[in-house]
Parts: C-alpha cells; structure tokens; sequence
C-alpha cells in the first residue's frame, strides 16, 4: 500500500519510468531528465530507496541508480495500468 501512495505522486513515477526505460542512470543524468534539480532528485531518491523500489551503485563520485530486480515487474505493470 505504501508503494502504491508513493507512486500516486507524479515526479516518483517520472523517476522510476526513466529508470525502468534506461538503467543504470547516473544523478545528474536522471535530474537533467527530469529537469529538476539535484537535490530535489535526492530527496526523491531517498524516499524510493526507503521502499525499496530502486537500488544505486557507487563508482568514485557518480551513483547510478537502477529498479530494484524484486519490484521491477510490479512497477513495469503499475506504469502500465495507470497510463
């Protein structure tokens, strides 16, 4: 249900449709994509990761975020369903 909240909210659907088109996507890349700024991403992101919907990878000073391999195919059919 709680998932379910969170991806009522346009700008989580936004980030986790781009992320479901192209993985892994860096910060900056994902922000310039959603023409918000980066910590405006940051707060986004932590609210997903919280819920586990998306994991990210460190390499030196980029993250790259990706879907969760457990929720993916839920999200792929949520994003469906409500377009």
């Amino acid at each position: 249900m709680k998932i379910v909240s969170l991806l009522r909210h346009e700008t989580a659907r936004k980030v986790l449709s781009i992320v479901l088109k192209k993985q892994p996507l860096s910060h900056i890349d994902l922000a310039s994509k959603l023409g918000i700024s980066s910590q405006a991403l940051t707060w986004h992101i932590n609210r997903l990761k919280k819920t586990g919907l998306i994991s990210f990878v460190t390499e030196g000073t980029k993250v790259r975020y990706s879907l969760d391999e457990d929720n993916a195919e839920m999200i792929k059919l949520y994003l469906d369903f409500i377009r």
